[in-house]
């Protein structure tokens, strides 16, 4: 089995291009997975220096724990039971990224998944239903460069690509050129082709399990068009005040061009 990683924005075309790369059964870009939170998890028993009583300290044999750590990467994965895995995780951050070089035992390749953020902001807001007259305080949140799930990630690509191999498609290209854009992943793995189909999708899915966005409410996250694929025309206008467009217009503008 070959693992890669996925980096990306939310609302970026994640759950749209999962659905089309998993058509493949030698494929599994995966949900966005918990498997840092595991590494992180385990990593920290060898660094809880705070624990009273930690069978760990009382014996710190690293090596075993370390080699736990190292095959975690491929049990995680291993559970799909196909050739090529992409986990898709916020292996952005300076932690994560730490993590991954430490433990990780093969050559580290990254698909960045990018859309103008704007867009994407507006589309989380619209998706969790807050109205226009908040979209500020949830801007700031959103857009946090250090601890805000687009204002980080935006910040963090441009050492993604300083430092690792990398491919980087935007939501656009996904959205206009399904076709191409998905055999440039090919190309760039080195996966042998696949003829995929790009109108009559199924949801999203892995061996039977969907997105529960219930968990955050009344929120419909991850449903994606199946007839065919075609960016939905709504102006981000409609859910971000003046103000927000204003403070966040030129983030990530480099990448647009």
């Amino acid at each position: 089995m070959e693992l890669y990683f996925c980096i990306s924005l939310q609302r970026a075309g994640n759950t749209l291009l999962g659905s089309i790369l998993n058509q493949n059964p030698d494929i599994t870009l995966t949900a966005n997975s918990p498997l840092t939170e595991i590494i992180y998890q385990l990593d920290l028993i060898k660094n809880q220096k705070d624990l009273k009583l930690s069978q760990h300290q009382n014996f710190p044999h690293n090596d075993s724990i370390d080699n736990v750590i190292r095959k975690t990467f491929y049990t995680y994965s291993e559970t799909f039971k196909t050739k090529y895995v992409i986990n898709r995780s916020n292996w952005w951050s300076d932690g994560n990224l730490e993590l991954l070089e430490k433990y990780f035992d093969k050559k580290i390749k990254f698909l960045i998944l990018y859309r103008n953020p704007l867009e994407c902001l507006a589309s989380l807001l619209k998706g969790y239903k807050v109205k226009k007259e908040n979209s500020d305080i949830e801007a700031d949140h959103y857009m946090n460069p250090e601890t805000g799930v687009l204002g980080n990630a935006i910040k963090q690509i441009p050492l993604i690509q300083k430092n690792y191999e990398h491919l980087f498609i935007t939501y656009d290209q996904l959205i206009s050129h399904p076709k191409n854009t998905v055999n440039s992943i090919y190309d760039f793995f080195n996966i042998p082709k696949f003829e995929h189909t790009y109108t009559d999708l199924k949801q999203f899915e892995i061996q039977g399990v969907q997105y529960d966005d219930s968990i955050f409410g009344d929120v419909d996250l991850h449903t994606i068009r199946t007839d065919k694929i075609e960016k939905k025309p709504y102006p981000i206008e409609d859910f971000l005040l003046p103000s927000v467009i204003k403070k966040y217009k030129n983030i990530g503008k480099k990448y647009e061009s």
